[in-house]
Formats: C-alpha cells, structure tokens, sequence
C-alpha cells in the first residue's frame, strides 16, 4: 500500500502544475484514473513484471 501511495505522488501529483486539482470532482476523478492504471496497466517488478490484476488471476487460477 505504501508502495502505491509514493508512486500515485511521485507519477501523477508531481507532474501536475500548482493547483494539482480544480476540485474534488477533479481530484477523485485523477486518482481513481490512476489506480486504474496502477492495476490494469504498470508492470511491477515485485511480481514478475506483471500488472497487478493479471497476477491476481493467477493466483486465484492456481487456487481452484
């Protein structure tokens, strides 16, 4: 989780201009993008070079 909070600020707030956000529409809206990316679309190293939601399935084929 602290993984995904220091890069959601290092990828996606640190780029932004001052005021990061015009409002909260605007605000939830940019996060809740990013999460999507973080998940469906960047590859992590911890696992693989893999994204999140692929790994998950995975895990959960190897399961049953």
């Amino acid at each position: 989780a602290e993984s995904l909070w220091s890069r959601l600020k290092t990828e996606l707030l640190e780029l932004r201009e001052w005021p990061v956000f015009t409002d909260l529409v605007d605000a939830q809206a940019s996060v809740a993008d990013y999460f999507d990316y973080y998940n469906h679309k960047r590859r992590h190293s911890s696992i693989g070079y893999l994204k999140p939601y692929l790994f998950h399935h995975q895990q959960l084929a190897n399961i049953t």
